[in-house]
C-alpha cells in the first residue's frame, strides 16, 4: 500500500467519506490528465511539453479542506508524477517543473462538478526541451505509436483539433459521463459540447479509438447504443458495427462521422 494510500485511510477515520469524483485520487488522476492534454505537437511524431511551471487550484469544501491538504502534502508528488506521466506518452520534458498547489473553498459542488483547475506558464529565459530525432515511420519512440489528430470539421467539441498519442481514445458527448448515482462513469479525450442540433446527435458514450500493435494502427469501434457511426473514406461509405468488436482500422484522410458530428484523421507517416 502506498503512503497516501495510508493517509487516506487514517483520515477516513475522522472526515466523511469523499463524493465519487471528488476523492484526493480521483482528482490527482484527472489534473495529470488535463497537464498531458497540454503538450504540443511539432509534427513528425514529436510531442514536447514547453512549460515550466504548473499551477493547480483545488476547490474543497470547507470541513474537508484539513483533510484534502493533509493527503496532498503527504500524498501528491505532482513535478515527478507529471515527469513520469508525459515521458509514458513520449512527450520531451524541460529540466525543471516547479508545482504550486493552492485551495479555494467552496460551499456547494456539485457531483461529478468539476474541482480544479491547472494553468500552465513557461518563465522567461525558460529553455523549451528539444524532441529528439523521430522514428523513420514518425512513430513516438517510446511507445511505437503514431499520433493521431482528429479535426473537428462538423459540430463543436471542446476543442478544435486533438492532437493524441494513447492506447484507447473515447470519442462521445461530454466530457466526462456521469452515471444515476452521481459517479464518473467515463471521460471522453474527444468531447463533443452539450449544445447544438449536430451535436445532439453525438451519443455520450459514443465510439472508442483503439491501438492494436500486432497491426501497428488505429482501430474505430463504436459502442453499443451508439447512433450511427460511420467511416466516409475515397467516395464511399463503411459501416462501423457496434457488433464488430475489432472495428475498422482508421487511414489518414478518413472522416468519422458520428451522428451528424464529423472528425477528419490524421496519421503521422503511417506506413
Amino acid at each position: 500500500m502506498s503512503k497516501m494510500d495510508d493517509v487516506m485511510k487514517q483520515i477516513r477515520r475522522w472526515t466523511r467519506p469523499w463524493e465519487t469524483g471528488g476523492s484526493p485520487m480521483e482528482v490527482r488522476r484527472a489534473v495529470l490528465e488535463e497537464v498531458e492534454r497540454r503538450a504540443v505537437s511539432l509534427g513528425e511524431g514529436k510531442r514536447v511539453f514547453p512549460f515550466n511551471r504548473v499551477r493547480v487550484e483545488l476547490r474543497v469544501e470547507p470541513d474537508q479542506r484539513a483533510a484534502f491538504e493533509a493527503i496532498v502534502q503527504e500524498g501528491w508528488h505532482l513535478e515527478s508524477e507529471i515527469r513520469e506521466r508525459l515521458r509514458s506518452q513520449g512527450v520531451q520534458v524541460p529540466p525543471r517543473i516547479d508545482t504550486e498547489i493552492t485551495f479555494l473553498e467552496d460551499e456547494q459542488i456539485d457531483p461529478g462538478e468539476r474541482r480544479f483547475t491547472v494553468t500552465c506558464e513557461r518563465t522567461d529565459g525558460a529553455a523549451v526541451p528539444m524532441a529528439g530525432p523521430a522514428d523513420p515511420a514518425g512513430t513516438s519512440p517510446s511507445t511505437g505509436r503514431p499520433e493521431l489528430d482528429l479535426t473537428v470539421l462538423q459540430g463543436k467539441a471542446t476543442e478544435t483539433v486533438y492532437q493524441l498519442n494513447a492506447e484507447r481514445i473515447h470519442l462521445g458527448r461530454l466530457r466526462e459521463v456521469i452515471d444515476v448515482d452521481g459517479r464518473i462513469r467515463r471521460r471522453n479525450d474527444v468531447a463533443f459540447l452539450e449544445e447544438g442540433e449536430v451535436n445532439t446527435t453525438v451519443s455520450r458514450e459514443h465510439a472508442r479509438v483503439v491501438w492494436d500493435r500486432e497491426s501497428g494502427g488505429y482501430w474505430l469501434r463504436a459502442e453499443p447504443g451508439a447512433s450511427a457511426t460511420r467511416i466516409y473514406r475515397d467516395g464511399r461509405t463503411i459501416e462501423v458495427s457496434p457488433h464488430d468488436r475489432r472495428g475498422v482500422r482508421l487511414q489518414s484522410g478518413d472522416e468519422i462521422f458520428l451522428g451528424r458530428a464529423c472528425l477528419k484523421v490524421g496519421l503521422r507517416n503511417l506506413s
